[in-house]
């Protein structure tokens, strides 16, 4: 589901910037390094092929191209940090709700059959259906 931002406290990008800078713009989930605020592409490589981590091999994918055959494609997206709420629900704020997770992890969590559930559930809610406590 698309961020619907009008759910969301005003002060959110602050808010999502302390726990990644907690985090210190790492995933909590996996471990994938994230790109910094500033960072280029190529730092964030250069970065991740220093430390010498597992996260190196994930910086590219192949792909046919019709005129030049089998071409290295980067992935940057794979490397981009966001905060997830546990509970779903985009008001609750608390520390405790919230999860730096990269792009993957966070769109590993969103597809759970709980977290369909539970979105599925909020939605009602917020339509004036249900009442829900999760």
């Amino acid at each position: 589901m698309p961020m619907q931002r009008h759910l969301y406290p005003k002060n959110w990008n602050a808010i999502a910037r302390a726990i990644k800078d907690a985090a210190d713009w790492t995933c909590q989930q996996c471990g994938r390094p994230c790109r910094r605020p500033g960072e280029t592409r190529e730092q964030l490589e250069d970065r991740i092929r220093l430390s010498q981590t597992r996260w190196a091999g994930d910086l590219y994918d192949w792909e046919e191209d019709d005129e030049f055959g089998l071409i290295q494609v980067p992935k940057p997206r794979r490397f981009v940090l966001s905060v997830a709420h546990l509970n779903h629900r985009p008001e609750d704020c608390r520390p405790e709700n919230l999860m730096a997770l990269c792009l993957p992890c966070h769109c590993r969590m969103d597809i759970t059959p709980a977290a369909m559930a539970a979105k599925r559930a909020l939605k009602l809610e917020r339509q004036g259906q249900l009442r829900f406590d999760f």
